[in-house]
């Protein structure tokens, strides 16, 4: 090489180099320029697919609907069992067809007087409310044949993705002959005069209320075999009644729910709508203490490897105008908020089934909120595994629960340290955060609008709680577990962040490979979702986290972070 050819050589390898120092850190990936959208996106990955046994579950028979592919049904003992060992299942037969290609929840109704044949009702007891004496040999004898008829003709079915196993609760205030008067729903709980009634009058023990319930519980287990993960044992909270005397039965109520998620049973609770109200340990929650003494709610992922496939439902249903839904819950404005915190919680749970009112949803919407996009993106993501879940998603914010309610956390510095007035800063599905940050946007729930119906879990005197927190950095950690699952060798991701645009400042997020370019808002107090997209192996060996967010300039309030895997 001669000596013009080696410097010019030289020349090229300097300025490389030069440009190598001077460009800007940027990632491995499609570095397009971040987009602003009004309000929430709850858009997904376009090769998305709803969990075939997942989704929501109506009580309407509009097969019309999109996103509801579930009816609830009930069947009548009375009518599909009308003498001793005869058997007639063609109203049942008739709405399946009638509804195909829905799919089906049933509750047998086999708890109430009113809802028994007569050849069963000669041999059984009831309460004064008629409900069944369900701890009596003698009821437990006259339902098992049949159960076992329905299981021999349906367990299988792939049109029945659920039975709820109903024990008591049958209870109705006037005439059998009217349906409106019916109060039980084989929720398996007594108030405290149906508690004092079934020990005074009908023998109940805390024994015999544990060793006859086991014995319901094993009926149908052995009737349904191996599709028992269809069984929705009702009742999984540790709350069979309450006042003096109920303790003991709660404790016995703890028992058998633990033998029937031991058992291979699936589950159905209620009233998602009191969204801070499922903070037990039996429900899959944990807590983990931030250093400012706010509580992370997190979720036991072994738990959730155990119980996925099975039934796991909740009722997210209170919505609507009918002056009885607000009389409990306040106002309709507050119905698009309620849905949207409440059904996030049941994502949180990991619940695959959501029982939800299907035609007053059909008329809900909200601008920032976008109710109608949310529910759609619920049928995509309900019953999803790290292995295929199209997200991760964390809710921000400071939402308070009463001491009392948090019993079996006590030992965590955050629950212990903080009075009656523990503080929950986030909750999600396999993305957590960290920052030095406040809680922002409050949210009023007045004793004048019923408290929103939250007041079951809200320590005294607090009637609010606030929907963000506000920083100018954030640290977010996905999953190490989905993260090996799914990064091989790395993720290409939009990470979608919804925050406050409260002033002028630009967005940045910052992955081990490098920064994204920037975001710049406008300061016009409205509620958006900035998106990124980015590639990173999400390694956070050298850290705690997997990325950041940061602002420029001043605090933003952020709402909620999801994380799209494209």
């Amino acid at each position: 090489m001669n000596y013009f050819k080696l410097l010019a050589f030289s020349f090229v390898i300097v300025l490389a180099s030069i440009n190598a120092i001077e460009k800007p850190v940027t990632p491995d990936i499609t570095d397009s320029q971040p987009t602003l959208i009004m309000g929430f996106d709850w858009s997904l990955p376009v090769n998305t697919i709803a969990e075939d046994y997942s989704g929501f579950i109506g009580e309407q028979t509009n097969t019309k609907d999109n996103l509801v592919k579930n009816n609830f049904v009930i069947v009548r003992w009375d009518k599909a069992n009308p003498h001793k060992n005869v058997f007639n299942f063609s109203h049942f037969d008739k709405k399946l067809k009638q509804l195909s290609p829905h799919k089906v929840l049933v509750r047998l109704e086999v708890n109430s007087a009113c809802e028994a044949p007569q050849w069963a009702l000669r041999q059984i007891r009831s309460s004064k409310d008629q409900s069944l004496i369900f701890w009596d040999d003698k009821y437990i004898n006259a339902i098992k044949p049949f159960i076992q008829e329905f299981a021999s003709r349906y367990a299988e079915s792939p049109q029945l993705v659920g039975l709820q196993i109903g024990i008591g609760d049958g209870e109705y205030s006037g005439s059998c002959h009217d349906f409106d008067n019916k109060d039980g729903w084989g929720e398996f709980w007594m108030t405290p005069a149906e508690l004092a009634e079934a020990k005074t009058a009908f023998g109940l023990t805390p024994e015999i209320f544990e060793k006859q319930s086991l014995k319901i519980i094993n009926l149908y287990t052995n009737a349904f075999g191996k599709y028992k993960y269809k069984l929705a044992f009702m009742n999984q909270g540790p709350l069979f009644s309450y006042g003096e005397g109920a303790d003991i039965y709660n404790q016995k109520l703890a028992k058998l729910a633990t033998y029937a998620l031991n058992n291979g049973l699936g589950t159905r609770d209620g009233a998602i709508e009191q969204w801070m109200s499922y903070t037990d340990k039996i429900f899959g929650n944990k807590i983990t203490s931030m250093p400012d003494g706010t509580c992370r709610l997190d979720f036991d992922e072994s738990y959730a490897n155990k119980v996925g496939g099975r039934y796991w439902g909740t009722e997210n249903e209170f919505y609507g105008k009918e002056e009885y839904i607000l009389d409990r819950h306040g106002p309709y404005k507050n119905q698009p908020y309620r849905f949207l915190i409440s059904s996030l919680r049941a994502l949180q749970m990991r619940r695959n089934f959501i029982t939800v009112s299907d035609k007053s949803m059909q008329k809900m919407d909200h601008p920032d909120y976008k109710t109608q996009d949310f529910m759609r993106y619920l049928t995509q993501v309900l019953g999803k595994q790290m292995e295929n879940t199209p997200d991760a998603f964390v809710l921000l914010g400071e939402r308070y629960i009463s001491a009392f309610r948090m019993l079996n956390h006590s030992q965590q510095a955050c629950v212990k340290n903080s009075g009656d007035k523990i503080k929950i800063r986030s909750f999600g599905r396999w993305l957590t955060e960290s920052s030095n940050s406040h809680k922002a946007i409050k949210i009023k729930m007045p004793a004048s609008e019923k408290y929103w119906d939250q007041n079951y879990y809200l320590p005294e005197g607090i009637d609010y709680e606030y929907f963000a927190r506000e920083g100018k950095v954030f640290n977010f950690d996905l999953n190490d577990e989905l993260v090996s699952k799914r990064c091989k060798p790395d993720c290409d991701v939009e990470i979608k962040v919804t925050f406050k645009d409260t002033h002028r400042t630009k967005l940045t997020t910052i992955i081990g490979e490098g920064s994204s370019q920037s975001l710049q808002t406008q300061g016009d107090m409205q509620i958006k979702t900035g998106t990124f997209r980015l590639k990173s192996k999400f390694n956070n060996k050298n850290s705690k986290f997997d990325f950041t967010l940061k602002s420029e300039k001043g605090k933003t309030p952020v709402i909620m972070l999801r994380v799209n895997f494209l």
